[in-house]
């Protein structure tokens, strides 16, 4: 590590990285004498191309290189050597790491002439997927590729999402590397070379069943265009941007409608709750209202006289309070 621990488990590198906050300084091999496995050296001396990577920088693509005698092997073969770079960073390994950073990682520890060429990814990748892996601390690799001489740069469509996960397409990466390979024998003049040949024949029919596949992904994609427009009675011609992007049109919209749909739950439980409000300050004004009448009752009752509460008024009483009314009347 860059602050000067030694992390002996490969396991272990994330978690010294996270809770360290340091980064991964240099790989060591432990025992340092290792030896290749046999026929390594000899299928490195005997290769037209010798593809590094991808994989897990720190753990797989530079302990491989480290193993005696294979690194010399590659730097004095003549075959094409290539790195095919990683499409997004892995975290505790490679955070923020771009192009640049990943072969500057393999040239320290390798040093200069182990690759020749760095094939990069630019195919595009729907922002969906991306943001899963962002949501785990990973990323695009940035492709800085100014940065790094001495290595040419060869951009490529190399993505795909497989099971929701974004992966290096296998016969992306295989097109890419003969087509690198054909433009080099090429460059030598050996068009006429039966390796060319082949290799320039295997080339283009990839490129045809790529054709042929993606034409039959369209017309898959027209005909369900079609099918829905006659279920809808409704003509209308999607646009490439809306074939491209039906999926992820498709998962914002149903996004969009469980908004809607929690909003108005939400509306819906608050009104039910001003209601419920209403009704009980409704009933409490009703048993406050009850309670002062019989209050203000009890309170009557008691204020009048004896006379007035208990007894019935005798003829001679009922009587003199006839006569003084009149009495107030005429006055």
């Amino acid at each position: 590590m860059q602050i000067g621990y030694v992390v002996n488990e490969k396991s272990r590198i994330p978690e010294m990285v996270y809770d360290k906050l340091t980064k991964i300084h240099r790989i060591i091999l432990n025992p340092s004498n290792c030896r290749p496995a046999p026929g390594v050296i000899d299928a490195i001396k005997n290769a037209d191309c010798i593809i590094i990577g991808p994989g897990s920088l720190y753990t797989n693509v530079i302990p491989n290189l480290l193993v005696n005698g294979v690194t010399k092997a590659i730097k004095e073969s003549t075959a094409i050597k290539a790195y095919i770079s990683n499409i997004m960073t892995e975290p505790g390994q490679t955070d923020e790491y771009t192009v640049s950073d990943h072969l500057n990682a393999i040239i320290d520890h390798c040093g200069i002439g182990v690759v020749d060429y760095c094939i990069y990814d630019v195919g595009e990748i729907v922002p969906e997927f991306i943001k899963k892996y962002n949501l785990e601390g990973q990323d695009l690799v940035e492709q800085d590729i100014e940065k790094v001489k001495g290595i040419k740069f060869l951009a490529k469509n190399l993505a795909m999402v497989s099971n929701e996960f974004i992966r290096h397409d296998a016969n992306l990466v295989v097109s890419s590397i003969i087509e690198l390979i054909c433009d080099d024998l090429k460059y030598q003049d050996k068009q006429n070379d039966p390796q060319y040949i082949m290799l320039n024949t295997k080339l283009r029919e990839e490129k045809r069943i790529s054709k042929i596949k993606k034409s039959m992904k369209k017309k898959e994609l027209k005909g369900e265009t079609l099918k829905n427009s006659k279920n809808t009675n409704i003509k209308k011609s999607k646009s490439r941007f809306s074939n491209k992007y039906s999926e992820r049109m498709a998962s914002i919209k149903e996004s969009d409608e469980k908004a809607k749909l929690k909003m108005q739950k939400e509306e819906r439980r608050k009104k039910e709750e001003e209601k419920k409000l209403k009704k009980e300050s409704k009933k409490k004004e009703v048993i406050t209202k009850n309670k002062r009448e019989t209050k203000e009752k009890e309170l009557e009752k008691v204020s009048k006289p004896k006379s007035a509460r208990g007894r019935k008024k005798t003829p001679q009483e009922i009587r003199e309070e006839l006569l003084e009314n009149l009495k107030k009347t005429e006055e």
